[in-house]
């Protein structure tokens, strides 16, 4: 169910200050998805409550309230020359309370529970899918923000049909995604969005060698359409080269649009779903998505795999939500300004 953001939960998250503007202050309101294409905005971003996917993919749940900090850091960015409330659409948050409660005793090591995980995060796909197709044939670009990486098939599919064809898309992202097609999870979005036939070229930037099988690796090697680049083979490259090296990724997708898929997993020491004592850090990351979201045509911007249940502290809480609002205006910036 989509819960749709108000005026109420607006003022309970804005913090106002005399001489200041903030941008959840200039933020119009929709009561409907159909009224999305009369708004002038170009960003509509809505939020994915759920950790069903990252438990079916037999991961550590703690992901389905990245939206709610999320949200308020977002909404208490200060509104000035460099972005202001006007430029996107906050449209609520995709709620899956019923969903959730069944599956919130289930064991992912029983065959049964582990099969009900799957058939659930199925459905969460049939809502990601649905809404993102309702924004992009309204002429906007969808910012998805929370849940796991299974929510990557969603995006992909409801961007494939709205412009009738297979897309590319770009992972940043330790791991490919790309495991066997065994029932939906957080672990195979991209391989179910490509035998389906809504992924065209897809490219995964900073793959983890280590933590990545030897069969999907021999299927990327082998797969003209697939491509990595390890984050081992970035490890002593000056800024320059990284640069160049991120450039070709966008480049070997082509000239077309491409979805943008960010991993939380990738950065160092951030609270997410699979911890990584050593990844990219938050400015290298921000590097990329202005990169990204300058050169090429974004069908949508995904973020993913937060997860405020794993963190250690309140402050690694307001850290990872305040790096996700850094990165959405990011993105924005780079879009609006080619």
């Amino acid at each position: 169910m989509l819960d749709f953001f108000d005026k109420e939960k607006r003022e309970s998250l804005v913090a106002k200050r005399p001489g200041e503007t903030k941008v959840g202050e200039e933020l119009s309101f929709i009561e409907s998805l159909d009224e999305i294409s009369d708004q002038k905005s170009k960003f509509v971003i809505f939020g994915i409550k759920e950790d069903i996917g990252i438990r079916a993919n037999l991961g550590i749940g703690g992901a389905e309230n990245t939206w709610d900090y999320s949200l308020k850091a977002l909404l208490n960015i200060q509104s000035n020359k460099f972005l202001n409330g006007n430029e996107f659409l906050i449209l609520g948050s995709l709620e899956f309370t019923e969903l959730m409660e069944r599956c919130k005793n289930l064991d992912p090591n029983e065959i049964k529970d582990l099969e009900c995980l799957r058939d659930c995060t199925s459905q969460i796909d049939s809502e990601v899918q649905s809404i993102v197709l309702k924004i992009k044939e309204a002429g906007k670009i969808p910012i998805l923000i929370g849940g796991g990486h299974n929510n990557a098939y969603g995006a992909i599919k409801g961007s494939s049909l709205s412009v009738r064809e297979a897309i590319p898309v770009l992972n940043i992202d330790p791991h490919a995604d790309f495991r066997s097609l065994e029932g939906r999870h957080s672990g195979n979005g991209f391989s179910y969005a490509r035998k389906e036939g809504f992924l065209a070229k897809y490219a995964v930037f900073g793959l983890h060698e280590g933590y990545n099988s030897s069969s999907i690796i021999n299927e990327f090697v082998g797969d003209p359409n697939l491509w990595y680049q390890s984050f081992e083979g970035l490890l002593w490259r000056e800024s320059k080269e990284l640069d160049m090296l991120f450039k070709n990724a966008l480049n070997w997708l082509g000239y077309k649009g491409m979805g943008l898929e960010l991993d939380l997993d990738s950065i160092t020491n951030f609270p997410v779903s699979a911890l990584n004592p050593s990844g990219f850090d938050l400015n290298t990351i921000r590097h990329f998505v202005r990169t990204a979201s300058s050169l090429k045509s974004c069908h949508y911007f995904h973020i993913c795999e937060g997860s405020p249940g794993r963190a250690a502290n309140q402050q690694q809480i307001d850290l990872l939500a305040k790096s996700i609002a850094y990165l959405v205006s990011d993105f924005i910036k780079s879009s609006s300004q080619k």
